[in-house]
């Protein structure tokens, strides 16, 4: 396949995406991770702030870098609301130049899977490390590929997710799979129902594999302090839905 990789239109929409992801089953972990270094946090690729301005709720200090337009939008619109200031820049974690150093980088809900190339997730790990302090740690969440998950979801199209925007039309969203063997994307087609129009988009998700994250972290001057497989930090073994990373820069 040579399709061009990437995120669709319609998940980078800020209302929609905010809409579609109301869960909070991570964020007691992100909190206790946050909390366990002083000084600033860095969230890459925080979206609507799903978990930004919560974290900041809790006293945490942190700021946001998101590459979307509309999600930073209504992250922004979402943290006035909350009585809370939060710094959001605009940026992409390939490529991002901030004037602070931070204690923790964080890169939720399984994000660094939108990073397809190996070029491209060693600048990810180059940028961070120039805004990480010396002792800082890199925190994220991926899934652990199963393949017979991606190769069920390739049948037919599935509803996922259903909900209401603010203008009272509802959303129905089905998606189906299509695994890339020769560059590890399981490439998720999507069909959304708004109202009554109906629109086709797309979700490209590198698949990480556990002993390829190990290494990529590894040559990238990462010691690995923990890796979990769920959020309730149980150790993670082959079955384990999530790769979970608390991570070291290793200084020279």
């Amino acid at each position: 396949m040579n399709e061009t990789l990437g995120v669709g239109r319609l998940l980078r929409d800020g209302e929609l995406y905010d809409k579609w992801n109301q869960f909070d089953y991570d964020f007691d972990f992100y909190k206790r991770w946050c909390l366990k270094r002083p000084g600033p946090v860095l969230e890459l690729c925080s979206g609507t702030g799903r978990l930004t301005i919560p974290l900041k709720q809790s006293d945490i200090e942190i700021s946001g870098l998101e590459i979307s337009d509309s999600m930073l939008e209504t992250a922004r619109n979402k943290a006035k609301q909350a009585g809370v200031e939060i710094a959001f820049f605009k940026g992409d974690i390939r490529a991002f130049s901030l004037a602070n150093k931070y204690s923790i980088v964080i890169i939720p809900f399984n994000s660094l899977q939108c990073i397809y190339t190996i070029d491209d997730i060693e600048n990810v790990f180059k940028h961070i490390k120039e805004h990480l302090s010396s002792d800082g740690l890199l925190i994220f969440d991926i899934f652990n590929p199963s393949i017979h998950l991606m190769v069920e979801k390739e049948n037919s199209f599935s509803e996922i997710s259903k909900f209401t925007l603010n203008n009272g039309n509802e959303v129905i969203i089905k998606e189906k799979a299509d695994y890339d063997d020769s560059i590890q994307v399981n490439r998720i087609k999507m069909i959304y129902q708004v109202g009554e129009k109906e629109y086709s988009d797309k979700l490209d998700m590198r698949c990480f594999y556990p002993l390829e994250m190990d290494a990529l972290l590894k040559y990238n001057d990462f010691d690995v302090v923990q890796k979990f497989g769920n959020f309730d930090e149980v150790p993670f073994e082959s079955r384990s839905p999530k790769q979970i990373y608390v991570c070291r820069f290793k200084t020279r």
